[in-house]
């Protein structure tokens, strides 16, 4: 039965400072809807780990609560609390063949060998695992061990399923396919998932709800959509994709848009909530402007990389290096390095911060 996840300023201090405490997770309020599929993102060091290590109960958690549904669950220690885990490890016994690693907790549980037997067949044949389950874990790929580990955690049943960077061993091509299988399963399922990744192409594509972490602090959460073309600050909007930005003051607001003076001409940006003078950021995302060989908005091409899909672009304009992607190449005029162009921005697809 798929839980709610409610964090209630939970904070993780490991020390203090000059008399005040330093904290790894400081402040997180969350409410996580049952089913949904919500993903931790940020770089290295900024709390989204132990803030899922603290959900499972492996981490304690110095001032604040968590509640599974309406269950406080601060008190209760891992294997009590209604959640598993997924490792980037997967963490398999290696003695024990694909059926035993599944049926572990189930046997923990003193279940029935009827219903483990119901139960594991069950899940292998979700996972699409049948034909392996003789085999030790020696015995298959990354992929599919990694499978081993997702069916172990379901087999379990339980309301909440966590993620650690489970496809982080994994090469390239072979996350692309988990990714998409996990979400798969999860949506099948209907379970609760809370995922950690630094991988925000990982994000965009699994999640309902990322929630950018820095610094141990949430910086915005929202869904793919939103976090990618609305970030709320510069952090947001570096982090996820690649961002270019641009500083002006506003000039002119109306009731749609406003109109920014840079340094090197103006730009219309559908946005409100400013007013005349106030100091913005353009953020401009490389597939929102396109090159020409106008005379407004001139830049020089430093760069011009051709990548199958696309062309992409390092433009010198009002000082700074510009980053342009524009798809279909075949079908455009690519320009050389030294050439001057002109360049031309979707004003509905800029955004200020």
């Amino acid at each position: 039965m798929a839980k709610t996840v409610s964090l209630k300023d939970i904070c993780k201090a490991y020390g203090t400072d000059q008399g005040k405490s330093k904290y790894a997770v400081e402040n997180v309020n969350l409410e996580i809807e049952a089913g949904q599929f919500v993903t931790l993102l940020g770089p290295s060091g900024c709390g989204k780990t132990t803030t899922l290590r603290m959900v499972a109960g492996f981490e304690e958690i110095s001032e604040g609560a968590i509640y599974f549904g309406d269950e406080k669950v601060n008190d209760i220690p891992p294997n009590q609390r209604d959640c598993t885990m997924v490792f980037q490890s997967y963490a398999l016994f290696p003695h024990m063949n694909i059926f035993d690693n599944i049926a572990y907790g189930l046997r923990i549980k003193k279940l029935s060998k009827d219903m483990i037997l119901s139960k594991v067949n069950s899940v292998l044949d979700i996972m699409n695992l049948g034909d392996y389950k003789e085999r030790m874990p020696s015995q298959l790929s990354g992929g599919q061990q990694q499978r081993v580990a997702l069916a172990r955690a379901l087999v379990m049943e339980p309301g909440v399923l966590l993620f650690d960077e489970p496809l982080s061993n994994l090469d390239a091509k072979l996350r692309l396919v988990m990714r998409d299988e996990i979400r798969r399963i999860q949506q099948q399922i209907g379970i609760t998932a809370i995922y950690v990744t630094h991988d925000q192409s990982e994000a965009m594509s699994m999640s309902d709800l990322i929630i950018v972490m820095n610094k141990g602090k949430i910086e915005q959460y929202g869904s793919p959509m939103d976090i990618y073309q609305r970030p709320k600050t510069k952090f947001v909007a570096d982090f996820i994709g690649t961002a270019n930005f641009i500083e002006g003051t506003v000039k002119a607001a109306e009731a749609d848009h406003i109109v920014v003076s840079t340094a090197s001409g103006q730009l219309k940006v559908y946005r409100t909530g400013f007013k005349e003078n106030d100091k913005v950021t353009v953020v401009i995302r490389p597939e929102a402007v396109s090159l020409t060989r106008g005379k407004t908005h001139v830049g020089t091409v430093q760069k011009s990389i051709f990548m199958g899909r696309s062309q992409e672009y390092e433009v010198e304009y009002d000082g700074q290096l510009i980053q342009i992607s524009e798809h279909n190449p075949v079908q455009e005029d690519v320009f050389r390095e030294g050439e001057s162009v002109s360049l031309q921005f979707a004003e509905h697809s800029l955004h200020v911060i």
